[in-house]
């Protein structure tokens, strides 16, 4: 009997023992431990050539395919990562994304196009700029004949792009992803809304520019949602990402110190030791540019001024391809000029279904080096002296592409 008892003394201390730790183990648990990381899906992608109809080859452009090895061919990502508060875990399905950011010839050519058959785009954008902020100077009139290749256009709202977006569709060939309808017959073909300055009339009404019906099953090309344009800028071909607070392409460190606010909390990031080499921004996009760039073009103050007829000079867009690529092939995914997403300004995960305003990712040449992390959002205002974009499109079932190959 006596044994019994200290059996059960025995078996009652060990079991006290244990509540304070297993007490402290849910309450000290780690944000990041193995059952909440992200799995190690594997990506891979392949080039597809787009040439635009009757344009010539300085309008071509690339898009990167990006096939995914998840469970349905989907990934997830975490919005945000090490970048704000409260991240926002989301899904990914596969996607197509173009290489460059979009060049103004391959915009120009299909302006042209879309202006002949009745297209109305509001702004119709500009060769790059230069100059300090709301002092930039056009490299080139609005609408004017392309003097360079593979210099981004900008000075676009979304809605401009939206309707160029489903002109470029309309003229290969392909459905148009922005409709007036839900049976999605009729595109949207103008980008005229609700004026900027009107903001309290703003009206969020089915079917207009601002509001248009989405055929998400569309082989058109569209503006990427902010979770594909996110997961091409972190992605690594491992399996991994990067930190949502490093530029596109660098895995050394941080873009910026780490806070007093997150040291307070046990965090600590690394500074980046080559951010620069990824990234036109505040701090080096006044240096001259490559005389040689990924697509062989001259990036020089010099060669611009002779070309553009222009003294260009300071702080300005460069030509693409000037810096290193990312991981999955894109260039220019931090800096350079600040790109829309399709997604509406809100938090992640808000019950909010609208705003007056769309996203935008990747910083820009003129604002410092904190607007081009990887996870950080501009804030999607409607009007914006800078502004331009990257092509997306829903990966083609019958891929009967120019070039195919991995990156």
């Amino acid at each position: 009997m006596k044994r019994t008892t200290e059996f059960i003394h025995t078996l009652i201390l060990i079991f006290l023992a244990l509540i304070p730790a297993v007490s402290c183990k849910n309450e000290l648990w780690p944000v990041k431990d193995e059952e909440s990381s992200l799995a190690r899906n594997a990506v891979s992608t392949a080039n597809r050539t787009i040439t635009i109809p009757g344009a010539d080859s300085t309008a071509s452009f690339v898009m990167i395919d990006v096939h995914l090895t998840g469970a349905g061919n989907t990934d997830e990502i975490i919005l945000g990562e090490d970048l704000i508060e409260v991240p926002y875990r989301t899904t990914v399905n596969e996607f197509s994304l173009a290489r460059y950011e979009t060049s103004y010839n391959t915009w120009y050519a299909v302006l042209q196009w879309a202006k002949n058959k009745g297209y109305t785009i509001v702004n119709e954008g500009v060769e790059g700029v230069y100059g300090e902020v709301e002092k930039e100077n056009n490299m080139s009139d609005p609408g004017s004949e392309p003097k360079l290749v593979e210099m981004p256009v900008c000075r676009l709202t979304w809605r401009d792009v939206m309707v160029w977006c489903n002109a470029l569709s309309e003229m290969c060939g392909l459905s148009p992803v922005y409709c007036t309808d839900p049976e999605f017959k009729t595109p949207i073909r103008d980008s005229t809304g609700t004026p900027f300055d009107d903001l309290n009339n703003y009206a969020i009404k089915p079917g207009q520019v601002d509001n248009p019906y989405v055929n998400k099953s569309a082989d058109g090309f569209r503006l990427p949602y902010v979770e594909e344009w996110e997961y091409a800028a972190r992605k690594k071909t491992d399996g991994g990402f990067i930190s949502g607070r490093n530029v596109s392409g660098d895995e050394t460190g941080s873009a910026i110190d780490t806070t007093a606010t997150e040291k307070m909390n046990n965090l600590d990031f690394p500074i980046s030791t080559r951010q620069n080499e990824y990234c036109w921004q505040r701090g080096n996009s006044a240096l001259n540019g490559p005389s040689s760039t990924a697509t062989k073009k001259d990036d020089t103050n010099e060669k611009l001024s002779e070309l553009t007829g222009k003294s260009i000079s300071g702080r300005r867009m460069h030509l693409s391809g000037g810096k290193l690529p990312n991981h999955l092939g894109f260039y220019d995914m931090s800096g350079n000029v600040p790109e829309w997403c399709f997604d509406y300004d809100l938090p992640y995960g808000s019950s909010y279904k609208f705003s007056t305003a769309r996203m935008l990712r990747g910083g820009d040449h003129l604002n410092e080096i904190v607007g081009s992390r990887c996870s950080g959002n501009k804030g999607g205002s409607l009007v914006g002296l800078a502004f331009g974009f990257r092509i997306a499109q829903n990966i083609p079932k019958n891929n009967s592409s120019s070039e195919l190959g991995k990156n």
